[in-house]
This record gives C-alpha cells, structure tokens and sequence, in this order.
C-alpha cells in the first residue's frame, strides 16, 4: 500500500440547487495510514482536473477541528456565498444563482514538503441549479481500484463510461507540480468527424509503452518511475457549448515493485487452468501444460476463482479481497 495516499470520496456525483435557496456539495476523504493529518481542501469549478479554476481554498484542515485555519474565497463571483461545512470539507452555497451551474472538484491534499502524486485526489459534483441555465452531468467515469505493477511487466488500468456522450478519452498522470495544476499526458483519443478520422496519440515517453484498449490504458515494459496517480478524463466539451458537464475524471494509484519484491507467478508443477494475480484484481494467470499466460478480464469486472462458467464476473458478486459479496 501506498504511504499517506489521499482519496477523496463523495456522496453524490450531482447535486440539486434552488434559486435563492442553500445548496451543499458533499465531499469528504480518507488517508491510507488513518492519521489525521494537516489538509489543504480546495474546491475548483471548470471542465476536468486540468482546467479546472480554484474558487475556495482552505488549509490545516483537520478531521478532528473540522475547522480550516485560513480559509479563502478566490473567485469573486463567490465571494460571500460559499463556505466550508461545519463537520465536512464539503462546500455550502448559502445562496444559489441561476449562474452557479457548474462541475465543482473537490480536491484534498496532505501538507508538508516532498509529496508525490498520491498525496493529493479529486472528484467532481455537478450543481444543476432548479430554474438556472444549466443541464444535469451527462457521465459519470468509474476506474479500476489501485494496482500493484512489476518493474519490466505489462499493467492495465480499466476505465468505463455511462451516460452520454462518451466520446474522447485522455489519460494523464499526475499532479507533477507543488500547485496540483500541471498534469504528465499519457495517452488520448478523439472520436473523429467526417472526413477526419478518430485520433490517437501517445505522448513523450510513453510512446511505444502506452496504448488503448477500449478506454482502458495499457502499459508495457513499466518502469520504476511509472508509479503514480493516473487519472482517467472522459469528456465532449465541444457537445452543444455545454462543456463542464460532459466532462468527468477519475484517478487509480500504481504502485511498481521489482521482481525481487514479489513471488513470481510461474506454471511450473501446477495443473491446467486459471489461477489469480495477487496483485491485479482485474488479471489471472492460466496455465496450459505448464506455460504461462497472463490475460486480462473484461472492463468493470474481476477475477472470480472458482466460477463453473466464467473467468471473471462483477466485483459484486466476488468476495473479498478483490470483490465486495459478503460470506453469509
């Protein structure tokens, strides 16, 4: 497990305002080690994690205080009308405008100095204001859980969409800067219109390592350096002007071992058939006269060891640890 990892959580990924009336947008967050640490919560508004403007920031925030020791509007068109919740990071609008129509990211981040990617998370809310100008979120990204990788080995992130307009794909890793706003492009894909074609590009280093399947990333030969926060953006802002809303994102931790770190998985003395990964919920091994295959499950679905008919199913209805069906 990553040490001091951030995830933010929240309650409902659309929230209903009335013209006039208060609104809140839940938000809240763990912290892998249970301490409860210093926090900086900064609530933003725009289209993805990477275009996103910060509207209100709070920083010493704590789960035990519940209380921010400097808290600050930062967008004028808010000022006195949000403020943090009295038992929550979540943002209140303590008086809704038919302009507040927007997607607002909730963003956590642990304070000190030298933290890396994992330290800090976020996740949207559309607030669609009752007599405003705005329309309800359009998707909603779900991605895979964290994942355990092997220096040299081949990894993939699951990325699935529901809703609309689940066009364009673009997988970042980050953040890679002290301000949580400069992200490393991994990989993108947009849906084309006649007479262009789709598009798909890789970037910097990740060309030839990174591709698609599907909307999921895969990664070949990781290297050491590829451990870190990769988000998955689904969006169509050009869609009839409605930008924000078509946009939402989702992040996975990967943590990269080398081989020394881990038992290598080998077929050797073992009986045909499928066996699990112990670290990547969402691969299996099979074995075929004792060689080796390393193969993926479908989107949105883990390994289920023992299934009569299939090799994987919904995390649903496998139990722990890679699924959540309860033992009666």
């Amino acid at each position: 497990m990553v040490e001091q990892e951030v995830d933010v959580t929240l309650t409902f990924e659309e929230e209903t305002g009335y013209l006039g009336n208060s609104a809140t947008l839940e938000c809240d967050y763990t912290i892998s080690s249970g301490q409860d640490l210093p926090v900086t919560v900064t609530w933003k508004q725009g289209d993805g994690p990477r275009y996103a403007e910060e509207i209100f920031t709070c920083t010493g925030y704590t789960k035990d205080d519940k209380s921010c020791v400097n808290a600050q509007v930062t967008k004028i068109q808010y000022l006195n009308r949000i403020q943090i919740a009295n038992s929550s990071p979540s943002l209140v609008f303590t008086k809704v405008e038919a302009e507040d129509n927007h997607n607002y990211w909730c963003q956590v981040s642990l304070e000190g100095s030298n933290l890396g990617e994992e330290q800090v998370d976020m996740k949207s809310v559309v607030l669609r204001v009752r007599g405003g100008n705005g329309n309800q979120k359009m998707h909603s990204v779900t991605i895979e859980a964290n994942s355990v990788g092997v220096e040299g080995a081949d990894i993939q992130l699951d990325c699935d969409c529901t809703g609309y307009h689940c066009d364009d794909v673009a997988w970042f890793k980050g953040p890679t800067n002290e301000q949580h706003t400069e992200y490393d492009m991994v990989y993108t894909r947009s849906a084309g219109s006649r007479p262009m074609p789709t598009q798909y590009v890789p970037y910097g280093d990740w060309k030839g390592r990174a591709t698609l399947s599907g909307n999921n990333l895969v990664i070949t030969g990781l290297k050491k350096s590829d451990a870190g926060r990769y988000w998955c953006e689904m969006r169509n802002a050009a869609m009839y002007g409605i930008g924000e809303i078509a946009t939402d994102a989702k992040s996975t931790v990967v943590e990269i071992l080398s081989e020394n770190d881990r038992n290598v998985f080998t077929c050797e003395g073992k009986a045909d058939g499928l066996y699990s990964d112990p670290y990547q919920c969402n691969m299996y091994y099979e074995c075929v006269m004792y060689v080796k295959y390393h193969r993926p499950c479908p989107t949105g679905t883990v390994f289920a060891p023992g299934h009569p008919l299939y090799a994987c199913e919904h995390p649903a209805n496998v139990p722990a640890p890679c699924g959540t069906l309860k033992n009666n």
